[in-house]
């Protein structure tokens, strides 16, 4: 471990493209490639359950992290066992059932590694980096003696411990219920990143990847782990993306579930999963589709998986979806999004109300 230590010391000082090659040469020989898919779960040990299920899409090579958050609660058929929320998968086969079921809700998107640990581990590492700043989004009052759970927070900035920030993102009590349990697991992961990329934390590292080994299941190698730290050491906001695949809340005779779109589902296994670099024209997007809260969706799954769209609009409604454009990027987009082609001297992306997600 001391060895890895010192290199990713020298890892850190380097700059420019020696860097990048660094970079590069480092993703190689640790994962044999340079794109990973990372399923990152929160589970509890006396439930078996999973309260925070994100498959993160890492570009190592581009030093880019596009997190995709699944509801708990999402209906899924769990192999053997038929159909339930997607937290139960835990319980048929711990992290790889819960692998194989999210893989196959993104079209069999392929997970190359899985990191899984419980909201005692979470609260050890958040402790080793000191604490995290966290802006809490409401004010919470919540007490389970059954379950040992007792959260009580402010709302607005402030310093959280390792327990603090475990309970606030167990939180389950807001009106948004699931879908604001995820809007915090993505708040605080993100944070997580931030923290570990500052340089007072660089000295840390041994004692963090120490309380890491022992609190984390996990498919990697300590010197995987260790050359992904040294990867994402600094790494800018802006690389780190995140958001949640569109659902709609709903019913299943008197439970309370989340239904994932399945076609966004299968677009966003496709586009942001796959192992392939797209073409690198320019691609102008549109979301005509009437919804805004797309936005997010569209940008960080073409974005995360290096697609090069400096511009991004909202357009009004148009009912069917277009692909205009002669170039490699408008074929790619076309097949992909299943559209129709217009020629045009620039590439574009204008998704209609044909491939709006399904609404509630």
């Amino acid at each position: 471990m001391a060895a890895l230590i010192i290199a990713t010391a020298g890892f850190f000082v380097a700059r420019g493209s020696l860097r990048q090659s660094i970079v590069t040469e480092t993703a190689r020989r640790s994962f044999g490639d340079t794109k990973i898919n990372l399923l990152i779960l929160g589970y509890q040990g006396d439930e078996m359950t999973t309260d925070t299920i994100v498959l993160a899409r890492l570009d190592v090579g581009r030093r880019t992290a596009t997190l995709v958050s699944i509801p708990r609660d999402t209906w899924v058929n769990v192999p053997g066992e038929g159909f339930g929320k997607i937290n139960s998968a835990y319980a048929f086969g711990g992290a790889h059932a819960t692998a194989r079921v999210a893989s196959k809700l993104f079209g069999g998107a392929p997970i190359d590694a899985i990191v899984a640990l419980q909201p005692e581990g979470a609260a050890a590492i958040v402790n080793a980096m000191g604490g995290l700043d966290v802006n809490v989004d409401e004010s919470m009052d919540y007490d389970d003696n059954g379950g040992g759970l007792h959260i009580h927070l402010k709302k607005g900035e402030q310093h959280l411990s390792g327990d603090q920030v475990a309970e606030y993102v167990r939180f389950r009590e807001d009106p948004a219920s699931d879908f604001g349990r995820v809007r915090r697991q993505q708040q605080v992961l993100k944070l997580l990143i931030d923290r570990v990329s500052e340089p007072q934390n660089w000295a840390k590292l041994p004692s963090i990847l120490r309380i890491a080994h022992a609190q984390i299941r996990t498919t990697m190698s300590p010197h995987q782990l260790v050359a992904l730290l040294s990867i994402y050491r600094n790494v800018p906001d802006e690389n780190v993306r995140s958001f949640t695949l569109p659902s709609r809340a709903g019913w299943v005779r008197d439970a309370s579930v989340v239904f994932a779109d399945p076609r966004w589902a299968k677009l966003i296994g496709a586009v942001l999963f796959g192992k392939r670099d797209p073409p690198q024209d320019e691609v102008l997007v549109a979301n005509a589709t009437g919804n805004v809260q797309l936005d997010r969706t569209i940008v960080g799954a073409l974005r995360g998986a290096g697609w090069n769209v400096p511009t991004f609009i909202d357009s009004k409604v148009k009912r069917k979806s277009v692909v205009i454009g002669t170039t490699p990027a408008a074929a790619s987009l076309a097949k992909t999004f299943a559209t129709a082609v217009r020629p045009g001297t620039k590439t574009a992306l204008v998704l209609g109300a044909d491939l709006a997600p399904d609404a509630e």
